[in-house]
């Protein structure tokens, strides 16, 4: 058996990524977008901008996951389908006798504030005949009726039932508006990593190479949660210069400040999480119990959290070793105090357990300062637990004879 199957052919993840391609255009808009400026999502076209002035840009995005034999985008072709039913969609919105524009007057008012931008992952060839003459229009090369001419000939190279009926839309507009219409016509090819242009916007607001995946993951989180709740309400989703600057400026401020950026990243959890030395330490306390896995898991956890992020923030350059060993020092000066008072001379008395287990608990209330800032408890927390399983500090009076 060959060929693609009905599931293949009918997958959704064709459909996921133009719909993913269509948000990250928009949020890559957002993104530059000017004071007085507007930008909208599936609510005048698939993306739009309204500037100060009154004009518009409406935008339509095509996706293609189609690769040449470089594994590049292919080209965009004279006959493709979204193509010309993008000029149709436009031809038809232009006429449209439901907004008042069934008089050719009002159709040339619509087109002296409205432009037209069709945005694809799909590269320019010189190939595509289409394209190539309405450039030769706009730069005065072509007359329009050259470029009419053009189209009309296109026309008689397809059988596609479909396509010659979105050329026909194209082809009956008024000759004034149709000039107007390809006048205000322009394309945007070739654009498929969409995300690095969303960084790259980033990158030019003023924030720091190793901030810019940070601002991206926290701006792009929010837009999306705010955009479900918007449209849950039933809202469109429009959203002003004004509105970005409120709901979002504090990410790239934050960026800014020179705090220390902690993330969360996703730890890996060792295979087995009781034979690490820190939980054998809260385990012959009686801190925790030898079957907690809940609880090895949680505190694992915060100990990979704090010796994730310390790596992670030597490697962007915004922390050195030497801030690490100040405040490693710092945090066994701490410790040293705590247990020194619970075992005068290192000597145990009454209930050894109890006395480690206040050891622990005191600690887990102290935060962390690194490189002059005050690590949040949970951090601070996981701090000392990695100290514990090196172990560089211990609960019990006898810890080094048993654990080092």
């Amino acid at each position: 058996m060959s060929g693609r199957s009905r599931v293949d052919t009918t997958s959704a993840e064709d459909k996921s990524i133009g719909f993913d391609y269509q948000y990250y255009y928009f949020l890559n808009e957002l993104l530059n977008l000017k004071n007085g400026q507007i930008v909208g999502l599936e609510v005048l076209d698939d993306v739009h901008v309204e500037r100060p002035d009154g004009t518009s840009l409406l935008v339509q995005l095509k996706h293609t996951v189609q690769t040449n034999a470089q594994g590049a985008p292919i080209n965009l072709t004279t006959l493709d389908s979204d193509l010309w039913k993008s000029l149709s969609n436009w031809c038809k919105l232009i006429i449209d006798p439901a907004e008042g524009r069934a008089s050719v007057s009002a159709q040339l008012s619509f087109l002296k504030t409205t432009s037209f931008l069709l945005a694809s992952n799909q590269s320019e060839s010189d190939k595509n005949a289409l394209l190539a003459s309405i450039q030769d229009f706009k730069s005065g090369a072509k007359t329009h009726a050259q470029l009419v001419a053009d189209i009309t000939s296109l026309k008689t190279h397809t059988k596609d039932k479909a396509i010659q009926g979105y050329i026909n839309d194209v082809l009956s507009l008024d000759n004034g508006v149709s000039e107007g219409f390809f006048q205000q016509l322009s394309f945007a090819l070739g654009k498929d990593e969409i995300i690095d242009l969303c960084k790259r916007s980033i990158a030019e607001k003023h924030i720091l190479p190793s901030r810019i995946d940070d601002v991206f993951h926290a701006v792009d989180s929010d837009v999306r949660q705010n955009s479900y709740a918007t449209v849950k309400a039933g809202n469109k989703i429009k959203i002003s210069f004004d509105e970005f600057n409120q709901n979002y400026r504090r990410h790239f401020d934050k960026a800014r400040s020179g705090t220390l950026p902690f993330r969360t990243l996703p730890p890996v959890l060792p295979e087995d999480l009781s034979g690490q030395t820190f939980i054998k330490q809260l385990v012959d306390i009686d801190d925790v119990a030898a079957d907690d896995i809940e609880f090895h898991t949680t505190f694992t956890t915060r100990r990979l959290h704090f010796r994730d992020n310390l790596e992670r923030l030597v490697q962007d350059g915004d922390i050195t070793q030497s801030d690490i060993d100040d405040m490693e020092e710092e945090a066994a000066i701490i410790w040293e105090a705590k247990f020194r008072q619970a075992y005068p001379g290192e000597q145990a008395s009454g209930d050894e357990r109890a006395s480690a287990r206040d050891i622990v608990s005191d600690l887990r209330q102290r935060k962390l300062t690194l490189a002059t800032q005050e690590l949040p408890l949970k951090m601070s927390n996981g701090g000392f637990y990695d100290l514990s399983d090196r172990p560089v500090i211990g609960w019990l009076s006898k810890w080094k004879d048993r654990y080092k």
